[in-house]
């Protein structure tokens, strides 16, 4: 079309000229635009710029993020991954990205990511000592993928690296065994009785107990007990990524369990001394089971720090509170639950899981397979 002259409002003289571009890769209609110059010569120039802007742009007016490096994949890519996962479960993942991959992969053009040199990632991170590192492989392959999806690269270049397997001594779990548990039980009973020692001693105690996680325990309201018929609802979790509750990852995190009756006994005493406690510091926190009387959800670092400075006064070593958890596991299997029961209990959406985590916590039933050997013989 040819370049039109037109005065202004305020009398000023401009150019405009009506371009075709082309037909649109993305939707498939025709497309036009209105340019706007000064000069006739202006108005050409810009013309010819829009075309080539359109033509670099895939032949679409649609805008497309421009990939140039592994950091703008990883943008794009949580952008589609947000919409998929919860708020927890995202947080979590892009601090991983970003405190795993984007050091290692970031400023490179993602062509230039070659099968060694993700060979070389894996097993650097294998042996940093971090014990988590397959998922975080995992996580890169799939990213890196993405790219082949959006056809940016034309192959995964993660998909045949070896995966580095993990030294057998850093698979065991750590749990307490018989003898440290009885250590462990015996440091509480002899500490002094004041609110700070019952409100630890309550809750590693209830931890053994139950088997609940950590940030399962932190989120219970009074009403989530039944004081009468010795229950437990287990329906949400803190999460300290978020800072605040969440529901469980799955729907077999959502569960009734039932407690023993000490176990019962020591909460009931322990509700009567926290309300006692929260009435003298005037806390409005009360409904909240393992509240510190200052919020309604304690730190989790600053129980870890205070659960480290026990274990260190009873001469034990070092661990964290999934330990508890596992010692529950261990407890129960070697008393003779069944795997599906344990399931239950601890949470687990398959009982694969269970089975994988904790089929080599149990050491007594291990040996008794020697006496049932033993007696199938003798009944021949």
């Amino acid at each position: 079309m040819t370049i039109k002259q037109f005065t202004k409002k305020n009398g000023e003289t401009v150019y405009r000229q009506r371009v075709y571009l082309g037909t649109d890769s993305m939707t498939g209609k025709q497309v036009q635009v209105t340019i706007t110059g000064r000069t006739k010569s202006e108005v050409s120039q810009k013309a010819i710029k829009k075309l080539a802007d359109f033509q670099a742009n895939g032949s679409t007016v649609l805008k497309m993020q421009q990939v140039n490096n592994y950091s703008d994949l990883v943008t794009l890519w949580l952008s589609s991954y947000k919409l998929t996962v919860k708020p927890q479960t995202y947080r979590h993942t892009e601090i991983t990205i970003h405190k795993h991959l984007i050091p290692f992969f970031g400023t490179m053009k993602l062509e230039k990511i070659s099968m060694p040199f993700v060979q070389y990632f894996a097993n650097s991170i294998s042996s940093s000592g971090l014990k988590e590192y397959k998922p975080i492989i995992a996580l890169n392959k799939r990213i890196l993928q993405y790219a082949v999806h959006l056809q940016i690269i034309t192959r995964n270049p993660a998909d045949n690296i070896i995966v580095p397997c993990m030294r057998q001594e850093e698979k065991n779990l750590k749990y307490l065994d018989d003898s440290q548990l009885k250590q462990f039980i015996g440091y509480l009973d002899s500490l002094p009785d004041n609110y700070k020692n019952n409100y630890n001693r309550v809750l590693y105690q209830f931890l053994l107990a139950t088997g609940l996680r950590i940030g399962e325990a932190i989120a219970l309201e009074w009403s989530d007990i039944d004081l009468e018929n010795g229950t437990i609802n287990i329906t949400k979790t803190f999460n300290p990524v978020i800072n605040k509750l969440s529901t469980p990852k799955t729907k077999a995190g959502k569960r009734v369990i039932s407690i023993d009756r000490k176990s019962l006994l020591m909460l009931r005493l322990y509700k009567v001394r926290q309300e006692q406690k929260f009435k003298e510091m005037i806390s409005p926190y009360g409904n909240y089971v393992f509240s510190n009387g200052l919020a309604p959800y304690p730190f989790r670092n600053n129980l870890q720090r205070m659960l480290d400075n026990h274990l260190e006064r009873a001469g034990l070593p070092r661990f964290t509170f999934h330990a508890f958890r596992h010692t529950h596991a261990s407890l129960l299997l070697n008393a003779g639950i069944s795997y599906k029961e344990l399931q239950h209990r601890l949470g687990h959406s398959k009982i694969s899981m269970t089975l994988d985590v904790y089929s080599h916590l149990s050491k007594s039933k291990e040996k008794e397979a020697v006496t049932y050997y033993e007696k199938a013989l003798g009944k021949l």
